[in-house]
């Protein structure tokens, strides 16, 4: 049932890869570019110069809201910022079954090709186990861990049960039927919970409306039942680590805040209070200045 529920969210994947790349999705933002792994077709955005740092679209988030973060970040960095596997506008093969380890190496791949070695990882959320997998297993990839919501193992469990109390997205079908049909109305609720300076919460739903209208994925079922069923916690990589926290997110149990400090030693933190689930988005001139100082402490 698992397997068959994952290909709900993957169905159609070939016919999605050809609409995307001629689509709405290849024209909407300036820059927007495709690269085709073994069994992903990512969306991304590249630009400015210098060493390199990947930000992780955290859906139902789309490449169309990052502009203020990469006009900023790209006055310091070559800026990348990619949608996730099966997630916004990175449509995947049939065979794709969201298993971690399969996941995190598609990513590396596309990191690989795209980024090149020594970048650094900027990953939001759950996406933040896989930059701490991909940089403990291939470290030439990454230079830094610079983390915005991140946890362990445990602390997704935790945060997972918190936002599905009643098991619905955990159930095989069920789950991603849900999903399909909650997805576009779950959005101003979603955004009312995680978002800190709520004078933004407008523009995203309207981008996120507007993406979902396009095709947009958001496969948020088959990511809790098969990729975070991941239980041991993960070695601490060798590169230093930031967890910079938005403490005015509501959708993350408050003693989830970093938890990457208790877990791993010396991890860096820095906490906005006032921000929220993307502090990245919501104040990326803040952020810039955090992850500076991260790199090059006085």
């Amino acid at each position: 049932l698992t397997r068959l529920g994952a290909r709900i969210d993957t169905r159609g994947g070939t016919a999605k890869m050809a609409r995307f790349r001629t689509g709405w999705p290849a024209t909407a933002t300036p820059q927007v570019r495709f690269h085709r792994s073994a069994k992903v077709q990512y969306r991304y955005l590249e630009a400015g110069s210098g060493s390199t740092i990947v930000f992780t679209c955290d859906p139902p988030m789309t490449i169309e809201v990052y502009g203020p973060l990469v006009e900023t970040f790209a006055t310091r960095f070559r800026v990348i910022v990619v949608e996730l596997p099966a997630m916004g506008f990175s449509a995947t093969t049939p065979n794709y079954a969201f298993g971690f380890r399969e996941t995190n190496d598609d990513l590396a791949a596309f990191l690989r090709a795209v980024a090149g070695e020594r970048s650094i990882l900027a990953f939001s959320c759950a996406a933040s186990l896989a930059a701490l997998d991909i940089a403990a297993r291939m470290p030439e990839l990454a230079t830094h861990l610079a983390l915005m919501q991140a946890g362990g193992t445990e602390a997704f469990a935790i945060w997972k049960a918190g936002r599905d109390p009643k098991g619905i997205l955990a159930r095989p079908i069920v789950g991603q039927l849900a999903m399909a049909r909650m997805a576009p109305r779950r959005m101003p609720q979603w955004y009312g919970l995680s978002v800190g300076r709520k004078e933004h919460i407008p523009h995203f739903c309207a981008c996120a409306e507007r993406a979902f209208e396009h095709g947009a994925m958001w496969s948020l079922a088959s990511a809790y039942q098969i990729y975070m069923r991941q239980q041991d916690e993960l070695p601490r990589p060798r590169q230093p680590i930031l967890s910079i926290w938005g403490a005015a997110d509501r959708s993350h149990p408050a003693g989830n805040a970093h938890s990457l400090a208790r877990l791993y030693a010396g991890v860096s933190t820095v906490t906005f209070d006032d921000l929220g689930h993307t502090p990245e988005l919501e104040a990326p001139e803040r952020v810039l200045a955090a992850i500076c100082e991260f790199l090059e402490p006085a």
